[in-house]
C-alpha cells in the first residue's frame, strides 16, 4: 500500500511540474519589444522584457521593424476599402444591394457636412 501511495504521489508531482513548465512557453520577439517601446510602456516593463528577450534591439532595428509592420498592416481607411471593393467588383456579378449603397452615400454626405462645419 505504501509503495502504491508513493508511486501515485510521485507521478502526480511529475505531471504537475511538466504542466507548469508547459505554461511558460511564451515566445519573446524584438518586434513586440519595439511595439511596446513605441507605445511608451514603463521602463521597468521594457527592462523586464529585454531580459527575457536576451538583448535590447537598437532604435534603427525598431524603426525598420515598425515600418515593415506598417507596410503589411491591413488597410482600414474608407478610401482604401472602397478601392478594394471596386477592384473586387470590377467585372464581377457580385454587386452590393441598393440599400447598402444608399447607406454609404448618406454616410459620405454626413462626413462631408461635418468636415465643412468643423473642417
Amino acid at each position: 500500500m505504501k509503495l502504491a501511495t508513493i508511486a501515485l504521489l510521485s507521478s502526480l508531482a511529475v505531471l504537475s511540474v511538466s504542466s507548469h513548465a508547459s505554461n511558460n512557453t511564451y515566445v519573446y520577439s524584438n518586434t513586440e519589444y519595439c511595439q511596446l517601446a513605441s507605445d511608451n510602456s514603463a521602463q521597468a516593463h521594457l527592462a523586464a522584457y529585454s531580459r527575457k528577450l536576451g538583448f535590447v534591439p537598437s532604435t534603427n532595428d525598431c524603426r525598420a521593424l515598425l515600418e515593415l509592420n506598417a507596410d503589411t498592416a491591413p488597410a482600414t481607411s474608407e478610401q482604401d476599402i472602397r478601392k478594394m471593393l471596386k477592384e473586387a467588383l470590377n467585372g464581377s456579378v457580385i454587386r452590393p444591394n441598393w440599400q447598402r449603397c444608399q447607406k454609404l452615400n448618406v454616410n459620405r454626405r454626413w462626413q462631408n457636412c461635418l468636415a465643412n462645419l468643423f473642417g
